[in-house]
């Protein structure tokens, strides 16, 4: 698994350092705010250089890997009030194991992929009591039984997915300093009142990018446990 740890980390590396660029910009905003984006541009190209762009890289991933633990809380926050299921199968494995019977094997013809698939979770892994930790068990069994492929697929979609929730959070936050700015700055414009709108738009979208990859690489995970599991069933069966 060694391997493929070292081959994750550039995508996690990039999602924490372009995920942290909206919450650098509101930190630097909220120093120094500015009457527009025609002032911005100046000193952002003023201040720029090669010797201040490792810091600024390296400025942008603290914060983009400091806040995942609140950008997460943050995540279930809005799935609740826009009642969002960041799960691919949302609340099926627990109505679907309350309806099969216990004793139901999952290799029982005639049943859907849906029934085969509970069943397999509930044979192979247990079905969790709080769904959020579904995926650490299915991450968990493919590792046992090497899925590499599998697995980094899923995390390329997790990585991507905690880029874009780090956007969103970024920009909500972005969209409340310019709100701020507004009464710290001595121009009055509609440049001025159309920046927070635009910056809380853009939370808003990124925030459902962000669940569509979270629900990837929840069906990456359940699709390669299912195949990974009914493979095994299959051997055991042949013994």
């Amino acid at each position: 698994m060694n391997q493929l740890k070292f081959s994750l980390g550039p995508f996690e590396l990039f999602a924490a350092i372009i995920g942290g660029i909206p919450l650098l910009l509101a930190a630097f905003l909220l120093y120094q705010p500015v009457d527009g984006l025609q002032d911005l541009m100046p000193v952002i190209k003023g201040s720029a250089s090669w010797a201040i762009a490792p810091p600024v890289l390296f400025a942008s991933y603290v914060l983009g890997g400091t806040f995942q633990g609140i950008t997460w809380r943050y995540f279930t926050l809005l799935c609740k009030l826009f009642n969002q299921n960041y799960l691919y199968y949302g609340d099926m494995f627990e109505a679907k194991s309350k309806q099969l019977p216990l004793e139901l094997p999952s290799l029982s013809p005639g049943l859907s992929f849906e029934d085969r698939l509970v069943l397999l979770v509930r044979e192979k892994i247990g079905i969790p009591a709080q769904l959020s930790w579904l995926d650490t068990r299915l991450t968990a069994y493919l590792q046992e039984y090497e899925k590499q492929t599998i697995l980094s697929n899923a995390e390329r979609h997790l990585a991507t997915h905690i880029m874009y929730r780090t956007w969103s959070f970024g920009f909500c936050w972005l969209s409340v300093v310019l709100t701020l700015n507004l009464f710290r700055s001595t121009a009055t414009t509609l440049e001025l009142w159309l920046l927070p709108v635009g910056a809380l738009l853009f939370a808003y979208l990124t925030f459902f990018q962000s669940l569509q990859f979270k629900r990837w690489n929840n069906r990456t995970l359940l699709l390669g446990f299912y195949f990974a599991a009914s493979e095994q069933g299959v051997k055991s069966k042949m013994k």
